[in-house]
């Protein structure tokens, strides 16, 4: 039922309160109109029965010669008087008192006023007011054949129906107040339930005005308020989403601007760095010394600019490739060889850091389509990482797998780690925390591996390691 009642919308809600509360209205005041009904009926029969009583034994009394009896009858109509008669007397036609239910009045004269005098047939009516209260001297003739013997004389005070009327009043006057008190109190909660949601939505909606879109309402309900509150979260999860988009936007613009630049650079500088190159192994092979230390000071030299030059021109060839979408050409290659030579190329440097490198091979026959340049250029980049992140020295592991029509290579070391903080980012391009290096080597890896139909993900612990997992799709059937 109180799901029933939510959903409903608020004019609904309404006109059902006010629908509701008319019929509590006028089934309240039917029930006690009936009530009063019934004790107005029930008060009448009583004053019918005793008037007719004490009409009856009055003939009685006026036409017998017994008058103890009459008179015992008489007084015991006295207990009437609670129910309207206050007085029952006997009377002749001289108006003296023969017989009465208050004794005091026998053998005196009857004397009635009345501010009105009404003759109803053969019954005069004298009506007076006292205190707010009409009472009335009715006399009855009393006729035997064609004589009249005396007369009858009834006082009477019709208070109990006034106070039934009253009561009845009230009552009404309770109901009505009871039956509209509830529908105030039923339209307060209403507006309370109505109010306090608009009034977070407001607040809500304020802060995001200053900028906060982390602001998530909690929808309940499936009326106005309800689909208000889940329109307004729609509103800033598309805020979020813009928010981001231009983020990215501005991000795409700004990274854009630097590769057209870099390119530009990287162009420039290559031209530059050719000619040094060459100017290197013309000074090796014309310049050398004759004697044998000094030779090999001079050619240990020479390596070590060489080998800055081609460090360059790696830099210059990240650019321009990270700049210019990838043209692969696909064969079907073993990975192994590609770590072994790899590997190979990087040993110098890894004796002289005192990094171990440990090969550890499944022996499972794989193959992939890959291209052979761009995949070793992921490697080198992977490799190098790990052997910048031990300058002191340490392990480098390289194990591989198959499973589930998949390969997957895991390079890991024991090095400095990563931040938790700059987890998010390695990936991004010109992103680093090196002295040396522009930060495009892993975003190129990540973006030559995803070209390949494959994935990169990473792990690190501060101060304990790094592990690279990348895997590509293997060849079927090998």
């Amino acid at each position: 039922m109180h799901t029933i009642l939510s959903d409903l919308n608020l004019k609904t809600k309404l006109l059902f309160m006010m629908v509701s509360l008319c019929f509590l209205s006028i089934a309240f005041l039917l029930i006690l109109y009936a009530r009063a009904e019934k004790d107005l009926i029930e008060e009448v029969r009583h004053h019918t029965e005793e008037l007719s009583t004490a009409i009856q034994v009055s003939i009685e009394q006026i036409s017998k010669t017994s008058e103890g009896e009459g008179l015992d009858k008489l007084k015991s109509l006295m207990s009437v008087k609670k129910k309207g008669i206050k007085e029952i007397s006997v009377i002749n036609n001289t108006r003296d008192v023969i017989a009465s239910s208050n004794p005091r009045l026998i053998g005196k004269k009857l004397f009635i006023k009345g501010e009105s005098v009404k003759n109803i047939g053969n019954v005069t009516e004298y009506m007076t007011t006292t205190g707010g209260q009409k009472q009335y001297d009715m006399l009855l003739p009393v006729v035997m054949g064609k004589e009249r013997l005396g007369y009858i004389h009834i006082e009477t005070q019709f208070e109990d129906f006034e106070s039934i009327a009253r009561a009845n009043h009230r009552n009404r006057l309770l109901a009505t107040l009871a039956i509209f008190s509830i529908g105030i109190l039923v339209a307060m909660y209403l507006s309370k339930k109505y109010t306090e949601p608009i009034q977070s939505i407001a607040q809500a909606a304020q802060r995001v005005a200053g900028g906060d879109l982390s602001v998530s309402l909690i929808v309940q309900g499936h009326d106005e308020i309800g689909r208000l509150t889940q329109n307004f979260n729609d509103m800033v999860m598309k805020l979020n989403e813009n928010r981001a988009l231009q983020s990215k936007l501005k991000e795409a613009e700004h990274m854009s601007k630097i590769g057209t630049l870099a390119s530009g650079i990287a162009h420039e500088v290559r031209n530059p760095l050719n000619l040094i190159n060459l100017s290197i192994d013309h000074l090796r092979v014309a310049h050398a010394p004759s004697e044998p230390e000094k030779k090999e000071s001079f050619l240990s030299t020479i390596a070590r600019v060489k080998s800055e030059i081609e460090r360059l021109d790696g830099m210059v060839s990240n650019f321009l490739n990270f700049g210019r979408p990838l043209n692969l050409n696909l064969k079907n290659i073993s990975l192994d060889p590609i770590i072994g030579e790899t590997l190979a190329l990087l040993g110098e440097r890894c004796s002289e850091q005192k990094i171990g490198v440990e090969v550890r091979s499944s022996g499972a026959r794989y193959s992939v389509m890959a291209d052979y340049r761009h995949i070793k250029t992921c490697f080198l980049n992977i490799f190098l990482n790990a052997i910048q992140a031990m300058p002191e020295g340490g392990h480098l592991t390289v194990e591989d797998r198959v499973v589930n029509g998949a390969v997957t290579i895991r390079v890991e070391d024991t090095g400095c780690g990563i931040a938790p903080g700059n987890m998010d980012r390695v990936f991004e391009p010109y992103f680093t925390t090196k002295e040396i290096g522009i930060g495009l080597g892993l975003a190129l890896t990540k973006r030559i591996v995803e070209e390949h139909g494959g994935r990169i993900m990473l792990s690190s612990a501060e101060g304990k390691g790094t592990a690279v997992t990348l895997t590509l799709p293997a060849v079927p059937g090998v």
